[in-house]
């Protein structure tokens, strides 16, 4: 269970096709399984399973949209890399130059899109997340990802690992590697179901409204980067912890907020 209100459960749905068994994922997250006869709805807020191998999270709501997964190998993907304009503004306020990779901490990972677009641009990312049921996630999309019969995605891949953990919680001296950046990309504050909220963003504001990232999210990356932090925002969000950034790079609805550590400005 993500939390006292938002609760997930392993579904023992009749198309279930992965590398485990409901009980072996029940077991492994820590979860109830909800059989297949039972409507999921009134058992628990989320279901987790495996479809056409890929574990997969959907919302039991009737009018919720559909399951998600960690997948590098998706047309969604390739999209993104082949107009590339949301990306470059990633890499360009991280400092980021195609070839030269850099050693990148993504501390809030998501579904890791970010962390993909770092590597596949030559870094180095480690990816940490702290919601066991998106590092589970995440570790599935991995195992797939490095599998996978395109040579791009398998290489990118390979320069991303996962660790399960709260970022807020790191010290440097607990790292092998300083990371050059750290990256951070916290629940975008509001909460609207609209044609405007991807269906991967609205699961995971469902999924995590609970979940409250740290205060000193920021305060802490700043003592982990060696070079800068980069903080993805709404665009006309607040400044994470009410600190102004030492410079931004501004989209149509979103910004990058760049904040140089007191050791390096």
């Amino acid at each position: 269970m993500t939390s006292a209100l938002v609760t997930v459960a392993v579904s023992e749905r009749p198309d279930w096709a992965g590398s485990e068994s409901p009980a072996e994922l029940a077991n492994r997250l820590g979860l109830a399984i909800v059989p297949q006869h039972t409507h999921p709805a009134a058992v628990c807020s989320f279901v987790i399973f495996y479809q056409e191998d890929r574990l997969s999270l959907q919302h039991t709501a009737p009018d919720a949209p559909g399951a998600i997964c960690v997948n590098f190998d998706d047309s969604a993907m390739a999209y993104r890399q082949s107009h590339p304009l949301q990306p470059e503004a990633l890499l360009k306020a991280a400092g980021v130059k195609q070839g030269k990779g850099q050693s990148v901490l993504d501390a809030t990972a998501g579904l890791g899109q970010d962390a993909y677009i770092f590597a596949s641009a030559g870094c180095q990312v480690v990816m940490m997340e702290r919601s066991p049921i998106l590092h589970a996630l995440l570790s599935d999309g991995l195992r797939r990802g490095i599998a996978s019969e395109n040579g791009r995605v398998a290489a990118s891949v390979a320069r991303m690992s996962l660790v399960h953990g709260d970022s807020a919680s790191l010290s440097r001296a607990s790292l092998t590697e300083q990371p050059e950046v750290v990256y951070l990309d916290p629940m975008f504050p509001e909460r609207r179901k609209s044609a405007k909220v991807k269906k991967n963003m609205f699961t995971l504001q469902l999924l995590l409204e609970e979940d409250v990232p740290s205060a000193d999210l920021l305060t802490n990356a700043l003592q982990l980067a060696h070079r800068r932090v980069v903080v993805k925002r709404p665009r006309h969000a607040d400044f994470l912890e009410g600190r102004r950034p030492s410079h931004q790079l501004i989209g149509k609805t979103s910004r990058f907020d760049v904040y140089v550590p007191p050791a390096v400005a």
